[in-house]
């Protein structure tokens, strides 16, 4: 039951659209010389002033249809000449053990292709966001038969300061990524190669609307509501005794804060999935001179409609997370227990009762963003896993080697 990341296609107009529009910003990009520049995760988009592409668009056309492009440039021009554009791609190879009727043994994987594009007027009150790629890391729980990723629309929101008085008002809406949880969905931003076990039941990617208020720089609170999940098959329950149940359509909602106490960054969530089971997790983080911490403590609990299956109806689990560097080399290690009992939220055998995961991942840093790194994973529980023709295991162990490239 681990986490799902091929995404499907977009229905109708709403992938026309999208993809119109990325074909349109890569068209007039050279007309605006953008820059490609990384920039910190919150302040993304606050760039130079723009420049006017309405000459260079309109060479050519007809007397009748000039009036129309020009309306159209008209809105769109504040943010052509703002457009940054970030993103990485990575891949590999992996090799697994136990890997469960119809696994894949080994494979050759593109595990991450993405490119973000963002953009924000110089008055802050308006901007987007929109992610294209897609992502084929498997978790410490799977083996690694997707070779490629599906191209999709990844996440694509807009962003809104609506009154200039209360700067720290946000509004998002459209495709969006969850705050909750800890790892990164698009692995490569990860100090780990595989997602790790508790990582794998974090939400993806839905369609929805969030309020974010900053009160500084480091507090602030956020809620969201979500309706149609990207991953189709993403909870679904249909093992044992327990009804086939797919929440894609269904209701979701989140809730959280932000904050950094001592140094220490700290974010408290709450994801409930309605109908299906609820999530609240805290994940704080801490870097004292070359060594990086953090600690990741989810909590699962079935609904009312459904613990009904199941003889226990929760689940706890936590990661711990360190990562020493040395200049350009680092050792990170992921630690992870889960206590699920019989709740099979994380794996659907009920004699899994107790997982114990742990990565290894050592890293060689040719750039700020070229790296090479290499991992060994191991994972026991009870008769969780099983050989190609169906004997069950306790264990399973995943070997990966992984080159990286951000832009």
């Amino acid at each position: 039951m681990s986490k799902i990341y091929n995404i499907k296609y977009l229905r109708g107009k709403e992938c026309v659209f999208f993809v119109g529009l990325f074909m349109a910003f890569l068209i007039l990009l050279p007309f605006n010389n953008a820059r490609c520049e990384d920039t910190d995760e919150a302040d993304r988009g606050e760039v130079s002033a723009p420049q006017t592409v309405k000459e260079e668009l309109r060479e050519g056309e007809k007397a009748e249809e000039k009036g129309e492009k020009k309306e159209v440039i008209k809105i769109l021009s504040p943010y052509l000449g703002n457009i940054n554009i970030t993103g990485g791609v990575s891949g590999g190879w992996f090799a697994t053990t136990n890997e469960g009727a119809g696994g894949k043994k080994d494979n050759f994987v593109l595990t991450n292709l993405l490119i973000d594009l963002s953009s924000e007027m110089e008055n802050g009150l308006f901007g987007f966001n929109a992610g294209l790629g897609g992502v084929t890391t498997p978790s410490v729980f799977d083996s690694p038969d997707d070779a490629i990723p599906d191209f999709r629309i990844q996440y694509a929101a807009m962003n809104l300061r609506p009154i200039k008085s209360l700067p720290g008002l946000a509004f998002q809406g459209g495709l969006l990524q969850p705050n909750s949880g800890y790892e990164c969905t698009y692995t490569f931003n990860n100090r780990n190669i595989t997602v790790g076990a508790i990582a794998s039941q974090q939400p993806y990617n839905a369609a929805g609307a969030r309020a974010t208020y900053a009160f500084s720089e480091d507090f602030r609170i956020w809620s969201g509501i979500f309706k149609h999940r990207l991953a189709r098959d993403e909870y679904e329950t249909e093992y044992g005794n327990v009804p086939s149940k797919n929440v894609q359509d269904s209701y979701s909602w989140e809730a959280g804060m932000n904050d950094n106490i001592g140094g220490v960054g700290l974010s408290l969530y709450h994801y409930h999935l309605t109908g299906l089971r609820h999530l609240t997790g805290v994940a704080a983080e801490y870097t004292m001179n070359n060594l990086y911490m953090a600690l990741n403590v989810d909590y699962w609990r079935w609904s009312s409609e459904m613990d009904r299956y199941f003889e226990d109806s929760s689940s706890i689990g936590a990661a711990l997370y360190i990562a020493p560097s040395f200049k350009k080399f680092s050792l990170p290690l992921r630690l992870e227990y889960i206590q699920q009992g019989k709740s099979r939220i994380y794996l659907p055998n009920q004699d899994a009762e107790n997982i114990y995961a742990a990565a290894l991942t050592p890293t060689y840093n040719f750039t700020d963003n070229i790296l090479i790194r290499t991992e060994a994973s191991y994972v026991h529980a009870d008769n969780g896993f099983s050989t190609s023709k169906g004997k069950p295991k306790d264990d399973k162990s995943l070997f990966s080697l992984e080159v990286v490239v951000k832009f």
